[in-house]
């Protein structure tokens, strides 16, 4: 067994200097080892700190190490610093890993990479005129630390709320030192037309190398009454700057239209339409998807759900047809059909496929510490290795006084037998006060089941421990 020595000697001096006692937060600290040759996904080593509700304080609300072949890495690591008051007016600030505004996240031509976390500095004030200010990386948790490909941006955002019908969010993202990233504005509006109907907008700019500044613009119109909901939506994206870009807008123009109606009592009858295309190529075939759903909830035993979805696309087209079954409360058993056809070629004959699911939430379940979980799938496909029966199980038990073990576990049996996908167990005592042992077993392949490969072992020593006062 061998502990990584940085991450050991960085969580051993992280416990000796939380020493002192403190009103105000409390750390939860445990690093652990695997001592086989396997590799493991579970961080090194892990700082989680409990905010105090009583009194603002400098918070590490949590961080996580990871052995690299370039090294540890740090991640989920974030410094919330006391706000600060300037001209009447509180600003708080934000060190490490964050997310940007929902404004950015939230907006239809949105971007993959602007709905993950960035790490860097900001600012913000709330009221009725909110400012935010961000400077750092985007997805740094993401990418080796040596990357050359991390985007540096500066995004700002401001929302303006003149009265409770009408709301503005101008926002804007800058790359710095990067050129796989696109710059771009937007101003969300959000207009209430009337008691029932509102219009939802969110229109902009990219820049681009090909033409300088390309137009990003949806809108939507939003209708609720007692009995029925409409909406529509218009998308028009972007086209990407090079194959290697960092997508920070979308690249997709899109039409949806959707309704639900509830006419009949306890019944509810939803439909969405959409088409959709690449941005860079507006001419090209539409990818159609249609669906209709029946909920009905008033059975004595439960909620009957039924769905029929259909995908016209130039390279395939499919149909979905799903049934369902959910007994009150909602965390009850759950019994699923499905039946799936799937065309590539109008020549070749139609595949299909079905599947029927189980699920069983507290099977055996005697208090919240004893029970049992258990998820089943019945599949008859014809696509070779597909698991005719899968089924998962997890749950937690007691052994010995305070001493229990919790684990789940996969298996699935196909036309060439069972096989054992993942296992895993674990088990926690606690050794002194505030600390405690924490052993896993971890077993994860596609094959039979070896007793020497694809698994791991790990230690974990966790730690309770005041923080130091402010």
């Amino acid at each position: 067994m061998s502990l990584y020595p940085r991450v050991s000697c960085a969580a051993l001096a992280l416990l000796l200097g939380l020493a002192n006692a403190s009103a105000a937060q409390e750390a939860q600290v445990w690093f652990g080892s695997a001592p086989l040759s396997a590799p493991s996904a579970t961080p090194a080593f892990t700082l989680n700190v409990v905010e105090s509700p009583k009194r603002p304080a400098p918070t590490m609300p949590s961080v996580t190490v990871v052995e690299t072949p370039l090294g540890p890495r740090m991640s989920n690591l974030a410094l919330k610093l006391p706000p600060i008051t300037i001209a009447d007016t509180a600003v708080a600030s934000q060190l490490g890993d964050q997310t940007l505004p929902r404004t950015f996240s939230s907006s239809p031509w949105a971007g993959s990479a602007v709905k993950r976390p960035m790490r860097g500095l900001s600012f913000s004030t709330a009221g009725t005129t909110p400012v935010s200010f961000h400077l750092g990386q985007l997805d740094a948790s993401s990418r080796p630390p040596q990357s050359s490909n991390v985007p540096g941006v500066v995004a700002l955002t401001m929302g303006v709320t003149s009265s409770k019908e009408l709301s503005v969010t101008p926002r804007a993202l800058v790359p710095v030192g990067s050129k796989t990233a696109q710059s771009n504005v937007g101003t969300a509006i959000r207009a209430d037309v009337s008691q029932h109907v509102s219009l939802v907008s969110d229109v902009g700019a990219a820049g681009t190398t090909q033409h300088g500044w390309d137009p990003l613009a949806a809108a939507g119109v939003v209708g609720h009454w007692s009995g029925a909901e409409v909406e529509t939506n218009l998308l028009r994206g972007t086209s990407p700057v090079s194959a290697s870009n960092v997508a920070t807008v979308g690249s997709l123009d899109r039409e949806i239209v959707r309704g639900l109606v509830r006419s009949i009592p306890g019944m509810t009858i939803s439909t969405q339409a959409s088409w959709s295309r690449p941005a860079s190529a507006p001419t090209s075939t539409d990818t159609t998807v249609r669906s209709i759903g029946v909920a009905y909830d008033r059975l004595p035993l439960g909620v009957l759900t039924a769905t029929r979805q259909g995908e016209d696309s130039s390279r395939q087209q499919t149909a979905t047809t799903s049934i369902a079954w959910r007994r009150k409360p909602v965390d009850g058993i759950v019994v699923r059909y499905t039946e799936r056809e799937q065309t590539r070629d109008r020549l070749q004959p139609t595949v299909v496929s079905k599947q029927v699911e189980l699920e069983l939430p507290g099977w055996i379940e005697r208090d919240f510490r004893n029970r049992l979980d258990v998820h089943a799938v019945l599949t008859d496909s014809p696509m070779l290795g597909t698991p005719t029966v899968s089924s998962k199980l997890s749950g937690r038990f007691d052994i010995i006084a305070d001493v229990g073990v919790t684990g789940d576990t996969e298996i699935g049996i196909s036309r060439s037998g069972p096989t054992l996908r993942e296992l895993r167990v674990a088990s926690k005592v606690s050794i002194l006060e505030r600390t405690a042992v924490q052993l896993v077993y971890t077993y994860q392949g596609r094959g039979p089941y070896a007793l020497f490969e694809n698994q791991s072992f790990e230690a974990r020593l966790l730690r309770s421990a005041p923080l130091l006062s402010w």
